[in-house]
């Protein structure tokens, strides 16, 4: 069979099956309550185990994006974060009642996960403006309020959504019970904070491929190229590959995002050169980068 209908299958396999198993079973175990009680816990659990790969999928993990590609990875970040609302969803309306923090804590998360959902898709992804002309005006007149830099701190907002879902869990009396499924569930929560924010406050000081910007003139109105030294510790690269940027110098926020190089590394040290598209607000002033600004990559 073709590797490239295989890997996608495993990864989806993965993630919607097994990676939940261990909880579900330490759950389902533990519990003695009716199938459908038994099933809106599983439905709120399932959804909580996929808020947590989406987090684990936010760091890019190398490992799998050799393994499955960039726009693959994306595709299954995207798709999951919408399986997740659409469990959560069905975990609320199901749902017999509780204690009252128990119920606010879950509804808070709820109408976050809503908001994060539907803003993402509008903002960040090109689900919606590719397919709809009045969405892409609208897209374009709200662009300035809701800059780039602003999308993504509201879409971290979802890390305040698994805090409250965390709490949500633990407040609920049969469960803290539990020991099992809670120093489990602990666990799964402590892995996938803990990757995001060795990657995005340790790893990026530990980085290798580091180097600085030595050119940085427009080809047309509309595109750049930026042309990078890389420090001679940076690892080889090959033409059309990705490389996910953050620029440290003044002007310029430093915030990541993904450019293909559009060079072959035969320089030693090598130089990368990236033409850019200047369409978005953080592209828009890629021509403001000095020469000499550090980046890592």
């Amino acid at each position: 069979m073709n590797k490239r209908l295989v890997r996608p299958i495993l990864v989806w396999l993965i993630i919607l099956a097994i990676l939940p198993l261990p909880l579900l079973w330490l759950l389902n175990a533990g519990l003695t309550d009716s199938f459908h009680n038994l099933l809106i816990y599983d439905l709120g659990l399932l959804a909580y185990t996929y808020w947590l790969t989406i987090v684990y999928l936010s760091t890019r993990p190398k490992w799998l994006e050799r393994w499955l590609g960039l726009p693959k990875m994306y595709l299954v970040h995207g798709l999951l974060g919408v399986c997740a609302l659409a469990l959560a969803l069905l975990h609320s309306q199901l749902s017999f009642s509780m204690q009252r923090w128990v119920v606010l804590t879950g509804w808070l998360a709820l109408y976050l996960a809503i908001g994060g959902v539907f803003y993402a898709a509008f903002f960040l992804s090109g689900w919606l403006v590719d397919y709809s002309p009045r969405a892409t005006k609208l897209k374009k007149r709200l662009q300035r309020p809701f800059n780039h830099r602003v999308s993504l701190w509201l879409h971290r907002l979802n890390f305040v959504a698994i805090a409250l879902i965390w709490f949500h869990v633990h407040l609920i009396p049969r469960l803290y019970q539990l020991t099992g499924f809670i120093i489990l569930f602990d666990c799964y929560t402590l892995v996938a904070v803990a990757a995001y924010c060795w990657q995005h406050f340790v790893a990026t000081d530990l980085a290798k491929n580091k180097g600085r910007v030595i050119g940085n003139r427009p080809l047309s109105p509309r595109v750049q190229e930026v042309t990078v030294k890389l420090s001679s510790q940076a690892s080889p690269y090959q033409a059309v590959a990705v490389y996910f940027l953050s620029f440290r110098g003044r002007g310029i926020p430093a915030e990541w995002h993904p450019f293909s190089v559009a060079s072959a590394s035969q320089a030693a040290p090598p130089e990368v050169k990236l033409v850019i598209d200047r369409v978005g607000d953080f592209t828009k002033r890629i021509g403001q980068v000095p020469p000499g600004c550090p980046v890592v990559l």
